[in-house]
């Protein structure tokens, strides 16, 4: 359009020009043809010009392709929640205050922009997922599956799970790298044989899940262990094994004299994933020599790690007449002084929703010789898509959408007002300890396949260690039918 008004402008000075040299005496015919042809010159070229750019305009403007929007034509759209509330997708009907109303609210538009009915369905197991898969009912799993890496690592084995990164996923519209959708540092450590099987976002009502952590009295561990500050030795990378048992020894406390403990030093314990908290320890162990899993449980570190976990649950100082759950609701009412924990115990359920005490956040405590802290994503969920499933295209499209909707950049906010009791040094524990740069994120392959792994591993070798068995007669009995169980799920 530029060069149309300067043409114009051109074509003015000329006649401007015609006109001055008539009063000086020019030849009038040579003057009017000269004006003339220049007239018509400038006026055909600009006309040109001007036609041609507005033309090509229209032209590019009409064939830009319009993405058409995605429309699931009033379907139910189901997700199915196997994750017991560790990915909470949409608040429970007990859950009132203005932020779960804003969280319904949103769902409500998502629903009706993209034209659907959400269904959170109840969890299904192993068996459940299998028969309905090998019946050809894929369907009825539904169109996401919220999951742990107890049955995705099996679904992923077999083939059934759609790995994230595939070109097929991108092709549909599912970008599983995308950081304004999915929690980068999570995503992608759900990795198995180098893709990526399961995705979370994180954001105003999702924060981003990691695994195990201490939750623990910040006015117990001040006024018995004598530590103003243990955000402080976790700065200093001093937050051992060493400390963790001071601390749970002082804080133990017969408040009334009758020989009764009645705060806990802790309670609880991380059912094996110490084992990552030692350099070389792990349950499960990717050889890459071989291409193989391998049992780790034999190693000295593993076998380290669980002689710490015997000796903190037979310390005398830690509460073991309770399990998981009772514990935490121990703690919320100031009996137990640190419980071995969760993201989610924050943020489901009533262990440590509006918790009564002085709460505070640290890493698992690691070994001298680690030199960083260890996030262990084992119980921790994920969406998988089921790649039979008569929506697949749709449903990678949604997960993505999904992702976009409820990522929040700033999601560190709500999630340290909601439920880290608005305490920011618990919220730079969260990011920079058990995730940031002073921690190491692990991927506890030990939580595949229920039965064969998880439940193995638990039942005959970690319980009967901290039952007080002999650590080296355990994993060395064990070790080869372990092994065994590994070969089993991952089916070499």
């Amino acid at each position: 359009m530029k060069k149309t008004r300067l043409l114009a402008l051109l074509l003015a000075l000329v006649m401007v020009v015609a006109l001055f040299a008539a009063c000086g005496n020019t030849e009038p015919e040579q003057t009017t043809e000269a004006t003339t042809e220049a007239t018509t010159e400038a006026t055909t070229e600009a006309t040109t010009e001007a036609t041609t750019e507005a033309t090509t305009e229209a032209t590019t403007e009409a064939t830009e392709p319009t993405e058409e929007k995605l429309d699931l034509g009033g379907r139910t759209f189901v997700i199915t929640d196997n994750a017991s509330n560790t990915m909470q997708i949409y608040p429970k009907d007990e859950f009132q205050s203005a932020y779960y109303d804003a969280w319904r609210d949103l769902w409500a538009e998502i629903e009706t922009e993209y034209n659907f009915v959400l269904e959170v369905g109840p969890g299904l197991n192993l068996e459940a997922v299998t028969t309905l898969v090998t019946s050809g009912d894929v369907d009825a799993i539904g169109d996401i599956l919220v999951t742990k890496p107890d049955t995705w690592v099996t679904y992923a084995v077999q083939d059934w799970i759609a790995a994230l990164d595939s070109e097929e996923c991108q092709a549909n519209g599912l970008f599983i790298d995308d950081p304004n959708a999915f929690y980068q540092d999570f995503t992608q450590a759900m990795s198995l044989y180098g893709n990526v099987y399961a995705a979370q976002w994180v954001g105003d009502y999702n924060g981003a899940s990691f695994g195990w952590c201490i939750y623990y009295n910040i006015d117990y561990v001040s006024q018995y262990a004598g530590i103003d500050s243990l955000y402080q030795v976790v700065r200093d990378m001093d937050w051992t094994w060493e400390k963790f048992l001071d601390v749970q020894e002082k804080c133990a406390q017969d408040t009334d004299g009758d020989g009764v403990i009645d705060i806990w030093g802790s309670g609880e314990h991380a059912y094996g994933n110490e084992m990552y908290c030692i350099p070389g320890g792990d349950i499960v162990v990717f050889d890459e020599a071989s291409g193989l899993y391998k049992s780790g449980i034999t190693t000295p570190a593993a076998q380290e790690a669980l002689q710490f976990a015997q000796d903190q649950y037979n310390s005398g100082f830690n509460e073991t007449t309770h399990g998981y759950g009772d514990i935490h609701r121990m703690f919320k009412i100031g009996e137990v002084n640190m419980v071995w924990g969760e993201k989610w115990n924050t943020s489901a359920d009533d262990m440590l929703v509006n918790v009564e005490v002085n709460m505070g956040v640290a890493p698992l405590p690691k070994h001298e010789t680690a030199e960083t802290y260890a996030n262990i994503l084992g119980g921790v969920p994920g969406a998988t898509l089921f790649k039979t499933n008569s929506n697949f295209a749709q449903n990678c499209a949604m997960l993505q959408i999904l992702g976009e909707s409820f990522t929040n950049q700033d999601w560190t906010g709500s999630y340290c007002d909601e439920e880290l009791q608005g305490n920011e040094e618990s919220l730079e524990m969260v990011l920079n300890y058990i995730w940031g740069e002073h921690a190491t994120t692990y991927l506890d392959l030990g939580w595949g396949h229920t039965d064969l792994l998880l439940n193995y591993f638990r039942n005959e070798i970690f319980f009967p260690v901290v039952g007080g068995s002999s650590v080296a007669e355990i994993v060395t009995a064990q070790d080869a039918i372990f092994q065994a169980n590994i070969d089993e799920v991952f089916q070499q």
